[in-house]
């Protein structure tokens, strides 16, 4: 057993090679989060969705999303944001 070399992985293996930063949208947090930075807790929830996508047949290829989706994602949320402070200022002024 000592003989087997398990970890002596060529540089040139496909599980070896540097992978780009994946992000993945977050429903709880309503935001697109790096993979890296997920707790175990959204990394289980992130798993079972995708696997429910895989069954469903929902999965969409990354050539279909948009580059500059993450950047409106973003704007759409910090004018969500900015509509419901505006609506939380005109409930006060009112009362």
């Amino acid at each position: 057993m000592s003989t087997d070399k398990f970890l002596d992985l060529p540089k040139t293996d496909e599980t070896q090679q540097a992978t780009p930063e994946e992000y993945y949208f977050s429903r709880s947090k309503n935001t697109w989060i790096m993979v890296s930075d997920m707790s175990d807790m959204h990394v289980r929830r992130a798993f079972k969705r995708l696997l429910r996508m895989i069954r469903l047949n929902q999965l969409v290829e990354i050539n279909d999303v948009h580059k500059g989706s993450f950047e409106k994602i973003d704007i759409r949320n910090e004018i969500e944001s900015i509509e419901t402070h505006i609506n939380n200022i005109k409930s006060k002024v009112q009362e």
